[in-house]
């Protein structure tokens, strides 16, 4: 009896990108000759026939992905020849080869296997961890790409059976997993078909690294999770660097570009922008996060104060946030004095950011702020209003308010954050105003 590894797809000779499925092949006395395709895959201008895996000293490809695909190969290898016996099938091989990936998966039954998927383990989580909204969606949100990556491996890279598993994820399938989260934005116009179904808000826009970090650390938490719940032991966040957040400094509206759009005159517009103009101008007044902005009613509205528990941090603490309403803010909230319990009219919040950005460029706030490149991490200056969202509002609250009164500790309280919070940080930025006065008590 014989095993073979090969790959049945040439490239061009220049070729780097284009990848192809490592199949086994069984040969024996008797006539039996039957194949199966596994999940490892390789450029093939990298595939050594006589070698069974890389060609040596392929430049592009590190050592460790070169040894861990051998590896691989060999391991099959073996456990294909240790497992053979006489009689075997086609359906046989690929169970056993799935079976090296993903241990257990063909025999622990429906049920049972699916506990170990990592999309099944994050819901688990949700499901029995008390978590805010924010919180929780991002969580839901991990669910919707991991599940998607997954249904990407089995259509577009005939990857069948793949799946992120607690039990088997390795540090190559983050890097990997990190690879699509990049690149995917590129593929809705290369696989028309596959993203026919799926709203271009979900895969189209590049994504910062420090999103991705994001979604590799609540991964994290959850893989932690399932470590001290017993159901594995292994973490690839062991084995696996995640990428530290990058800020450049927080930019936001001054009090006169703020005052410039609240008086704004927006009647040459559709009238909805005059709405979402109130919401940005209500929301730079009182400094909340959207989430609990979309959540406020009449009742938080107590003795001219807005009052509400943060979503964000109610599971840290459940801190009652308390902000007195100036008259701009009370104006505003007159306008809409007729919702039945709502303090301001439903927005939704991708609708939102585009119209904060739509507004300031008309009114003019084209102020050149430095931001970071989501993709090089590269500083990068652009207008105001091409980067402005819901969360400027925020920092407009707590940047012009710190210029006013540099206490952290009062300024925290009305904005919601965590006492200590290396998010508020941030928001202190030193300005040269600051900076003089500073020097000027040394007169």
């Amino acid at each position: 009896m014989k095993v073979t590894a090969f790959i049945r797809k040439t490239a061009a000779k220049n070729n780097v990108t284009d990848l192809a499925k490592v199949y086994f092949r069984v040969r024996d006395t008797g006539g039996v000759d039957i194949k199966a395709a596994s999940e490892l895959s390789i450029n093939p201008n990298h595939w050594s026939a006589e070698k069974q895996g890389y060609k040596p000293r392929i430049a592009l490809v590190s050592d460790e992905k070169r040894m861990a695909f051998d590896k691989a190969i060999q391991e099959i290898t073996h456990l294909i020849t240790k497992e053979y016996y006489r009689g075997v099938d086609g359906a046989w091989l690929q169970n056993l080869i799935e079976e090296y990936r993903h241990p257990n998966i063909n025999s622990r039954g429906g049920n049972k296997s699916e506990i170990y998927c990592l999309t099944y383990q994050i819901q688990k989580y949700i499901d029995e961890t008390p978590l805010a909204q924010d919180s929780r969606d991002h969580h839901l949100g991990n669910i919707d790409k991991i599940s998607r990556y997954e249904r990407f491996q089995h259509e577009i890279m005939h990857r069948r059976g793949f799946r992120l598993c607690v039990d088997s994820i390795t540090p190559e399938d983050l890097r990997d997993f990190k690879t699509w989260l990049q690149e995917e934005h590129l593929y809705g116009e290369r696989y028309p078909l596959f993203y026919k179904d799926i709203h271009p808000t979900k895969y189209s826009q590049i994504r910062s690294e420090n999103s991705i970090t994001g979604y590799f650390q609540r991964m994290r938490t959850v893989q932690k999770w399932c470590v001290k719940k017993g159901l594995t032991r292994n973490n690839p966040f062991d084995r696996y660097q995640l990428a530290p957040p990058m800020y450049a400094d927080p930019f936001y509206l001054t009090l006169e570009e703020r005052d410039k759009v609240y008086n704004a005159d927006l009647s040459a517009l559709h009238p909805a922008n005059a709405v979402y103009r109130d919401i940005f101008m209500f929301q730079c007044l009182i400094g909340c996060r959207v989430s609990d902005l979309s959540r406020l009613t009449k009742a938080n509205l107590v003795d001219g104060c807005i009052e509400y528990i943060p979503q964000k941090t109610k599971g840290v603490h459940a801190n009652t946030v308390r902000v007195p309403l100036n008259q701009k803010a009370l104006a505003i909230l007159e306008r809409y004095k007729d919702l039945e319990t709502s303090l301001l009219p439903t927005f939704c919040q991708f609708t939102y950011n585009m119209k904060i950005k739509r507004i300031l460029k008309y009114v003019g706030i084209d102020r050149k702020v430095m931001t970071l490149d989501p993709k090089t991490r590269q500083e990068v200056m652009r207008p105001l209003y091409e980067v402005a969202s819901t969360h400027t509002a925020r920092k407009t609250f707590i940047g012009n308010l710190y210029k006013q009164v540099k206490d952290p500790n009062l300024i925290a309280s009305m904005s919601g954050h965590v006492e200590g919070s290396r998010a508020f940080v941030r928001y202190r930025k030193v300005d040269d105003d600051m900076k003089k006065e500073l020097v000027n008590l040394l007169d």
